[in-house]
């Protein structure tokens, strides 16, 4: 069976990012994956009025022993009058957050990459974003594209989406750095296998590849086996996390449960990407929003290795 080669920053999404590197290496990884959503997870922002110092990230990643192997940071922006840019309702179909992670949800801006103007604002921010990532080291990014609740027109918008992509994987190339997305996303252009595949089919970068996540696999209900054979060499780091029912039109799914509460067969994960010969990244990318103390996520995140572990996954042995 596969093994589980990082853990998140996600998790810790309430802390900084010294207490979650150290909490990592706790748990006996020796690599990590950045995360920051702007709203929350704080811990790598792309966004201009919140400045990074990637030297002192390295260094942080350097005294807790750990290796970035990805970031997942979201592209996005804050709304501001005048821009032309629209907010998007914060879903309802997440876990439980704090009021403060709601509230800020209601004022963020996902780019509509069709649009000349919001493709350059998205661009500008990526390539900022590429300059951070190269001085850490990180050699993968996943990016984030447009948002399902705003798509018009899926075949011009996905083009759209592409010619971007394109650009910017082109960009992160000249860097050291490839670049994934993570399809299908149900809150994304990409919201199914169709849609993926379709995604997969536009890009004309080989600097592109995909990240399969547990979550997004269980809510779509897509045949994995065939999805997994159809990526191939396509395929570049793999999410865990769990879930719970499956995409609808009244979203009554759940999308951030700890792997072993959820519904997320992890065993046949595990055993279809032992038939693919998937030998990649497998990071542990659980995320909490409410909790009030570290040893909370520590615990759950315990039992989620317990969990992957009884299904026949490796995990690190805790230090």
């Amino acid at each position: 069976m596969p093994r589980v080669t990082a853990c998140s920053t996600l998790a810790f999404a309430l802390s900084s990012l010294q207490t979650a590197l150290e909490h990592i290496a706790g748990y006996g990884f020796d690599r990590v994956e950045i995360a920051d959503m702007l709203t929350h997870t704080k811990h790598f922002s792309t966004h201009s009025s919140r400045t990074v110092d990637p030297v002192a990230v390295r260094e942080l990643l350097k005294q807790n022993g750990l290796t970035p192997v990805a970031a997942n940071c979201a592209l996005v922006t804050f709304y501001q009058d005048g821009l032309g840019f629209d907010k998007v309702a914060a879903p309802q179909q997440s876990a439980a957050e704090r009021d403060d992670v709601r509230k800020a949800k209601e004022n963020i801006v996902f780019y509509k990459l069709h649009e000349p103007t919001q493709a350059e604002a998205y661009k500008a921010q990526a390539s900022a974003h590429l300059d951070n990532l190269s001085v850490v080291g990180v050699p993968l990014v996943c990016l984030n594209v447009g948002r399902r609740v705003q798509m018009k027109d899926p075949d011009a918008e996905l083009r759209a989406a592409a010619t971007v992509i394109d650009e910017v994987a082109e960009n992160a190339r000249s860097r050291g750095i490839r670049v994934v997305l993570e399809m299908p996303h149900v809150w994304q252009l990409y919201h199914d296998v169709d849609r993926s595949r379709q995604m997969l089919s536009l890009l004309t970068s080989d600097n592109v590849g995909v990240v399969l996540d547990s979550t997004h696999w269980h809510t779509s209900g897509y045949d994995l086996d065939d999805y997994v054979s159809f990526l191939g060499d396509r395929l570049w780091n793999v999410h865990l996390r769990d879930a719970a029912g499956k995409d609808s039109p009244s979203g009554d799914f759940l999308l951030e449960a700890t792997p072993g509460k959820g519904e997320v067969d992890f065993g046949l994960l595990g055993r279809t990407l032992d038939k693919y010969g998937y030998r990649g990244n497998v990071t542990l990318e659980t995320e909490y929003k409410n909790y009030r103390e570290e040893v909370q996520v520590d615990a759950e995140n315990a039992f989620a290795m317990a969990h992957l572990e009884s299904v026949g996954w490796e995990v690190p042995e805790r230090d």
